[in-house]
């Protein structure tokens, strides 16, 4: 049985509306089987099965989160100090699957589990945990609202010269290929070193300081620290070859570091070796 804000997606328009799969590659379509699963598990979830009564008939099913709320809002104003209570058996039944429902459609769950391998996202994983760590409360529920808004935008595949980091953000933001990740670091890349080689004066570092902390958050948030370190690296070596050494310490004035362990577990720089790139050595004696 579906929780009764299932029932209400229906009712309400556009909340129901989803990308076709025909616009994914064919390597991430689901195949005949998997399609076939998923139907059936669609129909076991009917809430108005043909010659049956309605289940959670909605003039006669009350908000669960708003009935708990106000029911301990009741018991607090009475005893301050009163725990929250356990969840009334009412409400169990509403929000909790049926168990009489799931013990008669086992086979249709167990062969749609059996056509669909769920397989863990390492990448996402360190993600998780450094955004639950290191964010402020809410911050990761933006994040993952601006990620949604994001992939529904027209598709970035190059960036423009007076767009470059929301391009930048956009591509590495794309989810229908993971070959965008690498794409849009390496466009980064190319972009921030020809912003440098080709300043008058210094007149684009600014814009090359941006990219550059555009492309160090992407590398931090896609867990890819050695992409952004080697490349730091490579801006220094080609500062010293190019006699700019003015961009080098236009960089160091603003903070910009190598990313940590702290940042991204994959990288091998400790904490105190983030400015190790900046550091002038001492002079022999």
């Amino acid at each position: 049985m579906r929780p009764w804000y299932l029932t209400k997606l229906v009712l309400l328009p556009g909340l129901n509306k989803f990308p076709s799969f025909n616009s994914l590659p064919v390597s991430l379509q689901p195949s005949a089987e998997q399609q076939e699963a998923a139907d059936k598990l669609v129909m076991m979830l009917d809430l108005a099965p043909a010659g049956k009564e309605e289940y959670l008939r909605p003039e006669f099913t009350p908000n669960p989160v708003l009935e708990r709320f106000y029911h301990h809002l009741e018991l607090k104003s009475k005893h301050p100090d009163a725990a929250v209570p356990p969840l009334d058996e009412s409400l169990k039944r509403i929000t909790e699957p049926d168990p009489e429902v799931v013990s008669k459609n086992k086979l249709v769950l167990d062969d749609f589990r059996r056509h669909f391998e769920l397989k863990e996202n390492p990448k996402l994983k360190k993600l998780t945990r450094r955004l639950l760590k290191d964010k402020t409360p809410g911050s990761y529920e933006n994040q993952s609202t601006d990620l949604i808004a994001s992939t529904s935008e027209v598709k970035v595949e190059t960036l423009g010269d007076l767009t470059s980091v929301a391009d930048f953000e956009a591509m590495i933001s794309r989810r229908d290929s993971p070959e965008w990740v690498s794409k849009a670091i390496f466009a980064m890349k190319n972009k921030i070193l020809d912003l440098v080689e080709n300043s008058l004066e210094g007149d684009n570092y600014p814009k090359a300081l941006e990219c550059l902390i555009a492309l160090r958050k992407g590398c931090v948030i896609e867990q890819e620290p050695k992409q952004f370190n080697d490349f730091l690296s490579q801006i220094f070596r080609f500062c010293q070859e190019a006699k700019l050494s003015s961009f080098w310490e236009f960089l160091a004035s603003n903070d910009v570091t190598l990313i940590t362990k702290t940042e991204a577990e994959d990288s091998d720089i400790k904490e105190q070796d983030a400015r190790s790139l900046f550091v002038k050595p001492e002079p022999r004696s």
